[in-house]
């Protein structure tokens, strides 16, 4: 993966960033420790993380996406019957863009999403939603996979941070922008 050091300062001091992680990151729970951080200093955060389970009697996991101001579940991907199945809720994945809107209305200190997921890489899902907090200049920070890196910086022009999907890149991407 190629760091920010190629990149021009416009592109760094975008009021955005994407935290990118690879396929075989054991650590998933880095974004919500993030979070949880921010919320011990009192920044106003809002968006979307994931949180997977595995329901007792389930052969396979369920996703929810929770509010971070509220802590409202909503299941986006559901056990299937056949292992092709997806399993994505559309209707739910709807509801989710709510939490987006109403993220851009209360205009925080800053919106975090995991993830930019297959949908958003297609130009679906909560992809316009994305695109409005960019262009509101609300802060962003998302999670990107590392095999769709390319796609996101083509989605939002080349422009914004590229991190590394650990505590200190976040911490120190957030505190270079809440301090400028």
């Amino acid at each position: 993966m190629t760091g920010i050091d190629d990149r021009s300062e416009d592109q760094m001091a975008a009021a955005f960033a994407a935290a990118v992680y690879t396929p075989k990151q054991a650590d998933k729970s880095v974004l919500s420790e993030f979070v949880t951080r921010l919320k011990v200093d009192q920044v106003s955060v809002a968006g979307i993380l994931q949180e997977s389970r595995l329901d007792p009697g389930d052969k396979t996991r369920t996703i929810d996406s929770v509010d971070i101001s509220t802590g409202h579940r909503i299941p986006i991907k559901r056990p299937m019957s056949s292992d092709m199945d997806c399993g994505l809720d559309v209707a739910n994945l709807v509801e989710t863009s709510t939490i987006l809107r109403d993220a851009i209305m209360a205009h925080p200190d800053l919106v975090v999403i995991e993830k930019f997921g297959d949908q958003e890489q297609k130009g679906e899902g909560l992809l316009d939603e994305i695109m409005q907090i960019i262009a509101e200049g609300i802060p962003l920070l998302i999670a990107v996979p590392e095999p769709a890196l390319e796609i996101w910086r083509c989605q939002c022009g080349g422009l914004g941070a590229i991190l590394p999907y650990t505590q200190d890149a976040m911490w120190d991407w957030w505190c270079g922008l809440s301090n400028g």
